[in-house]
């Protein structure tokens, strides 16, 4: 009967050690996938290059040099871009080139160097709010293919162009009035923006807007936006309406050629036109202000890093004078040009102790996340160890009880 006892025993002791021992198993396994998740999760994806377009519909965010070179905001961006690039011990060239979606319907639509992978990010006047518009030739919506920074760099609203006398009428009309008289002029509004989206939305203020391009003009590979103007020359339509900073471009600057596409225009000044409202900070009633902000292609390997990237960038002071320098021009004031920076290298030692750094880092998380497993696993270990002597003991218990009570039934 002894040996029966103590085989019992043994048989229960073997059991619990072999549950222990995959119990232990079990999360070993665990520690070690979380770790490889945690490695994946910190394993930073980068791009070859980063090629930025840039627009040009406003020269003081961006515009093309004689020498070839990037000035406005974008120029800067640029500068900036590449540094903090640099900072992050990453030899990535920043390549910045022209943007051809610019009023061309559906020949180049919004965003087409983006979606068609020609450019990375593109820098220019463009609205966080487009990512509620269409792409022309799918119908689905932008945001599906791009995503904008979470950082702006420009606030702005809608204006209008005119003649001078227009304007003056306008501001002279009693507030009562005035909406009656806004609902009531021609103004024009090219399709797939944000200053259509937004007429179309409030069309009860805005009732007489005209939409371009016209039916008869959807087919035409000219400049959109130069079809609105000759019909704003020629008096077919009364004002033109876009973003204020845009607007100001036309007023000072007028438009540069390009055969077969558009045509040159002087400042529109030259021709008696103005902006209204002219109040600086002051836009048109009952429409949103819009938000400038750098756009990046979605659903990319890279797209998190660069993104952060990016928004670290528009962070950066050295861009507080270039930001400035876009609400002083849309609002009027002569300014020649955004005072360069020299921006100093960082040292390659400097470069060196951050990266140590950031590697002393990962290896301090990795350290910590291999002990807290051990930890997890000595506990759970121990928890059975304890439940199987617990186990062990209530066997013995059990047993010496039941000989106890053979003896005295013998006895």
């Amino acid at each position: 009967m002894a040996v029966l006892h103590f085989k019992k025993k043994s048989f229960k002791f073997i059991i619990v050690t072999f549950l222990v021992s995959l119990i232990c198993i079990f999360c070993d396994r665990a520690v070690s996938q979380a770790n490889s998740q945690a490695n994946n999760r910190t394993k930073t994806i980068y791009p070859q290059q980063i090629r930025v377009g840039i627009r040009t519909a406003s020269s003081a965010i961006g515009s093309k040099n004689e020498d070839g070179t990037y000035g406005g905001f974008c120029g800067e961006f640029l500068k900036t871009l590449q540094q903090e690039v640099t900072r992050q011990n990453q030899k990535i060239p920043v390549i910045a080139q022209d943007i051809a979606n610019q009023y061309r319907g559906r020949e180049y639509p919004r965003y087409d160097g983006l979606i068609a992978n020609k450019v990375e990010i593109e820098c220019g006047p463009n609205s966080k709010s487009s990512l509620r518009l269409r792409d022309s030739r799918d119908k689905k919506p932008f945001r599906s293919k791009i995503r904008f920074s979470r950082n702006s760099f420009h606030t702005t609203g809608i204006k209008l162009l005119l003649k001078k006398e227009t304007a003056e009428e306008l501001e002279n009309t009693s507030p009562n009035q005035l909406q009656d008289k806004l609902s009531a002029l021609s103004i024009a509004a090219i399709r797939d923006t944000t200053t259509f989206k937004q007429l179309r939305i409030n069309k009860d203020s805005y009732k007489s807007f005209v939409t371009y391009p016209r039916k008869k003009q959807i087919n035409q590979k000219l400049d959109v936006r130069d079809l609105a103007l000759d019909d704003l020359e020629a008096g077919k339509v009364k004002a033109f309406a876009s973003d204020a900073i845009i607007l100001r471009t036309l007023l000072e600057e007028g438009v540069e050629g390009e055969p077969g596409y558009r045509k040159s225009r002087q400042p529109l000044k030259n021709h008696n036109y103005v902006i209204y409202p002219q109040k600086p900070g002051m836009y048109l009633p009952n429409l949103e202000q819009q938000q400038y902000g750098i756009v990046i292609k979605n659903k990319t390997p890279y797209f998190r890093w660069l993104r952060k990237t990016v928004d670290r960038v528009l962070d950066n002071p050295s861009l507080n004078q270039a930001k400035q320098y876009i609400k002083e021009y849309e609002n009027g004031k002569e300014i020649e040009s955004i005072p360069s920076k020299v921006i100093a290298p960082i040292p390659e030692s400097s470069l060196k102790q951050e990266s140590e750094k950031n590697k002393d880092k990962d290896s301090r998380f990795d350290q910590i996340l291999e002990i807290l497993g051990k930890i997890t696993l000595a506990i759970t270990g121990l928890t059975a160890l304890i439940k199987a002597f617990s186990s062990l003991g209530e066997a013995f218990s059990h047993n010496d009880r039941n000989k106890k009570s053979e003896e005295s039934e013998s006895g």
